[in-house]
Order: C-alpha cells, then sequence, then structure tokens
C-alpha cells in the first residue's frame, strides 16, 4: 500500500513539474511571436509599449523597446551579468546570485523585497541564456523543480515567508538598423502569484518592467563610457 501511494505522489510530482516547464516553454514561443502584440503607449522618452493577450493566461505580456545609439552588446553583457542587478536596476534590497549551470543555462536566484504593507516578498529561480548574438531567453523555474533540488531547496527554505512566482518568461533582443543604431527589446511575461488582484499585478508588472528596462539601458551605456 504504502509503494502504491509513493508511486502516485512521484507521479503527481512528475506532471506538476512537466505541466509548468511546458507552460513557460509555451510562453516564450508565444513572446518570440510577432503577432498579436498592440501597441498601448508612446512615451515622452522614445520608450515604445505593446501588450499581448495570451491564450490560457489571466494576464497580458509586456513588449518595451527603443532606438539606442550604442553597442548593444553592453546590454546584452548587462543582463547576462547575474550579479550585477541590484547595482544596474539601483535596488539595494534585491537578491541576485548564480547558483549553477546546466545545458548551456545559468541558473540563477531572485529575491524581490516588495516595500507594501500586507504583501510578501516575492522570489524565483530562473534560467538564462545567450541564444545568439543578439538574443536572450529565460523561464522561471517551477517550485516543484525547485523543490526537488538540493542546493535550491536550501535557499528556498531560508525564505518561507516569499511568495514563489510560478509562471514567467522573457526574452532580450537587439536588431541593428544601422552601425551605430539599434532596436532594442524586451518581452515578457510576469505572474507575481499570491492574492494580488489582476488590475494590480498588470499595474505593478508594468511599472516595474519600464523602470528594469530603463535601468539596464542606463548600466549598459555607462559600460560603454
Amino acid at each position: 500500500m504504502q509503494s502504491y501511494l509513493y508511486i502516485i505522489f512521484s507521479s503527481l510530482i512528475i506532471v506538476t513539474f512537466f505541466a509548468h516547464a511546458d507552460e513557460n516553454t509555451i510562453l516564450l514561443d508565444e513572446l518570440k511571436e510577432n503577432d498579436g502584440w498592440l501597441l498601448v503607449e508612446s512615451r515622452p522618452d522614445s520608450i515604445m509599449i505593446y501588450e499581448k493577450n495570451i491564450e490560457g493566461m489571466k494576464l497580458k505580456a509586456l513588449r518595451v523597446e527603443k532606438i539606442i545609439n550604442f553597442d548593444y552588446q553592453h546590454i546584452l553583457n548587462t543582463v547576462m551579468d547575474i550579479g550585477s542587478y541590484p547595482k544596474a536596476l539601483k535596488s539595494s534590497d534585491l537578491t541576485s546570485f548564480i547558483v549553477g549551470q546546466k545545458d548551456n543555462f545559468i541558473y540563477a536566484y531572485n529575491h524581490i523585497p516588495v516595500p507594501f504593507p500586507f504583501i510578501d516578498d516575492r522570489h524565483y529561480f530562473f534560467k538564462i541564456k545567450k541564444t545568439s548574438s543578439n538574443e536572450i531567453i529565460w523561464t522561471l523555474v517551477s517550485e516543484s523543480e525547485a523543490n526537488s533540488t538540493y542546493k535550491f531547496k536550501r535557499i528556498l527554505d531560508k525564505n518561507l515567508g516569499s511568495v514563489y512566482m510560478e509562471y514567467g518568461a522573457g526574452i532580450w533582443k537587439a536588431q541593428p538598423i544601422t552601425k551605430e543604431m539599434s532596436n532594442v527589446s524586451y518581452s515578457l511575461y510576469m505572474d507575481s502569484g499570491g492574492l494580488i488582484t489582476d488590475y494590480l499585478n498588470d499595474l505593478f508588472s508594468s511599472q516595474s518592467v519600464i523602470n528594469l528596462y530603463k535601468g539596464v539601458l542606463s548600466s549598459s551605456r555607462k559600460r560603454g563610457e
């Protein structure tokens, strides 16, 4: 009887793991598709904001882009420099570090403090890699996968009061226009999880993405000076 229950329990873990993994892979594929993106704002700082509905997901995907006049490789280098995230994003409370590498992916951890009462901090593991000279992709690691890895689980156990973010993926992409200019876009879907309304989730996500994007561009420009 015990072995039978063990098999059922193990099967449920495997199914859950692959369900989350497949969902984030599907998200990544949706973000790569150029169809369905709608321009919602053209900002004074020349940043363009797009939204996209993804079937089966409760929130909207976001894309921010801007034409830059410096080497886009500095941006990709900033994104791949996990340890520099707190400095690049001007957030001393943010915790970011690499936990390992596998299949050409870097696995890393982020802990995000939330400065609002009654809202828990967020944290997650993610895997990221540079797929070409002008593109970087990442997806979140499911909580079940993280708990199945001893090193990851130790980190999770130290942050039991934080909400783990399960669903998310993103793409940084640079498209050269001239020798000096490129269009750099960041497309992503991120569900912050927990007890936050969809409206607030969308609102926080939109503002956070804009601030993140601006922070990466600013830090990357300084790298090239």
